[in-house]
């Protein structure tokens, strides 16, 4: 019977329906028009599929193993699709598939870490259950009369199929999970041959400004702490109810006169390839790619001032081909991944247990430092030994354990500092990249989001009483109640070494978009943060911080969506006030962003 060849295009269908039945509400006649013309094309290329698998229907094996195939990929497009959903909010896009293409081995690592038994449970169940379908259609369908019906439905999958390929990028969100996946795989075919230039497939070389060494050098050290996707909600030092911080809490309860802890620091992009050179540079991605790869990194400053530097991350330099933006940085001792020679342990780095047992080496040398220290603990999917699980049952347990084992590791830094007296004479100033998304609003992660817990980040400062007495600290203080980012820290260590006269000799000065933390911040600042410009290109959106609100322009869903919170109250934000306030506060954060050219793609149209 032909009506059989309809189940299981139906049955996908109808699972597509229900997993996206909360979006229908956003949807215009455009996203409804390509919904249905997905709809189309998934029935009828299934059809042609069946038909298909009836003509080898007399060879067994070569049946048999096209319907294990196409049961394999189907399971990869639908549940893959749905789970994918389910933990980030969107349906995988062409970026996501782009990801496996160009890091293939971070998306396998963090794939690996990513399915349990579980998953592979439903994997396996999922596809038994469609070659059982495929097979039982084949059994009960005759193969005969089926020309006209496989000429219709060839024509109708290829004209419709093509058709969505070709508006993939625009409504990919808006597709059956199936024709979706299919379009975007189908458009890395086409490219694989295709020469591409360097467009968001990893950091390029930088041409660094370097300074000129100051004949005065400093007389006392800087450490600056560098996490990766700690968010400031679930440490101790903001509040959280969990004891995952004990040693920084002690720190800071021991040293409260000379630490400094910003209670609304925001980061500049969610996604380690712009906000790592974030706060390095003091950068932000909305600024030219030109000044992006040429603004002095942090260790150039305290070079300038005849520090020993020194870069120490747990990361490979590989990932996003952060080999290459260091590639001609000056520093003095650089250790990471690759030069350790110690094994992958959490994501693409190592325990952190090692780099700082190099970092604690490097503080117990004589000369003033001046160092930069990348740890990898709290980046997904949270390794951590097994001796240091304190919590276990849900997977923000896995990310408090975490940053409890990282906190550890710190610890031994404070001693080593105090150990040998050099608490007295250190600046330590501890921040993130960016934060980390707990399913808060159903997403895991941080590059799809740029939600508070996404773009919220520590940033304490310790500061010994008798250090550059001269600058203010009653601006310290005030600036800690202020919106502030990690891009303020270059400009704060300018200050904090005295370097401002040769930046502005060097027309340096006026790159940075940021504040130093001893300056006054304007009570209208705003932070700007983004995850697309001409550097990368991740699909996601602006977000906009400042004056106790938050506006956030959603691109990576479709139709795109704009969003408006209250943090002063609204924390969490659940409250979406963009209804009622929108109109009157998109001038205000237009007029702000408006100024920075790479802005103006991101923002929404004006009417």
């Amino acid at each position: 019977m032909k009506r059989f060849l309809f189940i299981i295009p139906t049955l996908i269908v109808l699972s597509d329906l229900w997993v996206r039945s909360g979006l229908f509400a956003y949807y215009r006649s455009a996203q409804w028009g390509h919904y249905l013309l997905s709809v189309v094309a998934t029935v009828s290329g299934l059809v042609v599929l069946q038909i298909l698998m009836l003509k080898w229907k007399n060879n067994k094996i070569l049946l048999h193993s096209i319907i294990a195939v196409v049961s394999v990929y189907l399971v990869i497009t639908v549940v893959g699709s749905i789970s994918f959903f389910y933990f980030n909010g969107i349906f995988p896009n062409y970026y996501t598939l782009e990801y496996f293409r160009t890091e293939p081995k971070s998306a396998m690592v963090l794939l690996r870490d990513s399915v349990n038994a579980a998953d592979a449970f439903l994997f396996v169940l999922s596809t038994g259950f469609l070659i059982l379908a495929f097979s039982w259609v084949v059994r009960k369908t005759e193969s005969t009369q089926l020309k006209s019906w496989f000429l219709i439905s060839a024509v109708m999958f290829l004209s419709t199929f093509s058709y969505l390929v070709f508006r993939h990028k625009k409504y990919d969100q808006c597709y059956t999970v199936d024709t979706n996946f299919s379009a975007a795989f189908l458009r890395h075919l086409f490219e694989l041959r295709k020469e591409r230039k360097f467009e968001g497939r990893g950091l390029a070389f930088r041409n660094p400004v370097f300074l000129d060494q100051q004949m005065e050098k400093t007389d006392f050290n800087v450490l600056v702490v560098l996490c990766e996707s700690l968010r400031k909600q679930n440490l101790g030092p903001y509040g959280y109810d969990k004891n995952t911080t004990p040693e920084l809490d002690q720190f800071v309860k021991r040293f409260k006169n000379s630490t400094y802890i910003f209670e609304q620091p925001y980061a500049v992009s969610s996604t380690t390839m712009l906000a790592v050179p974030g706060v390095l540079s003091g950068i932000a991605p909305y600024q030219s790619a030109e000044v992006f790869y040429t603004q002095p990194l942090l260790w150039e400053l305290g070079r300038a001032v005849g520090a020993r530097t020194f870069f120490l991350s747990s990361h490979t330099m590989e990932w996003y081909h952060f080999d290459r933006y260091y590639a001609r940085e000056r520093i003095g001792h650089c250790w990471n991944k690759e030069t350790s020679g110690k094994p992958f342990f959490n994501d693409l780095g190592i325990d952190d247990k090692y780099t700082v047992q190099e970092l604690c080496r490097q503080i117990s040398k004589e000369e003033p430092f001046f160092g930069v220290v990348q740890l990898n603990t709290t980046h997904y999917p949270y390794k951590i030994p097994e001796k240091s699980v304190k919590w276990k049952g849900t997977f923000e347990d896995e990310y408090n354990n975490s940053i409890r084992y990282q906190d550890s590791l710190l610890g031994t830094v404070f001693d080593q500092l105090k150990s040998q007296g050099k608490l007295r004479n250190t600046v330590v100033i501890f921040t993130s990249d960016h934060g980390e998304s707990l399913k808060d609003h159903n997403n895991i992660g941080h590059v799809d989001s740029y939600y508070a817990e996404a773009i919220s980040v520590p940033l304490i400062i310790y500061l010994p009483e008798g250090i550059r007495k001269d600058l203010s600290r009653s601006k310290l203080i005030r600036n800690q109640s202020q919106t502030v980012s990690n891009i303020d820290i270059a400009p704060t260590v300018v200050d904090l070494l005295d370097l401002r006269k040769q930046l502005q000799k060097k027309n340096l000065l006026k790159n940075y978009s940021g504040y130093s933390l001893f300056s006054d911040i304007p009570k209208d600042r705003v932070v700007i943060t983004m995850n697309n410009n001409e550097v990368a290109r991740f699909k996601v959106g602006i977000s906009i911080v400042g004056s106790g609100w938050h506006y956030i322009h959603r691109m990576n869903c479709v139709p795109n969506r704009q969003e408006l919170y209250f943090t002063k109250w609204d924390h969490k934000e659940r409250f979406d006030q963009f209804g009622l306030k929108g109109k009157g506060m998109l001038k205000y954060f237009f007029n702000l962003a408006g100024k920075y050219k790479a802005c103006e793609n991101y923002l929404p149209k004006k009417d």
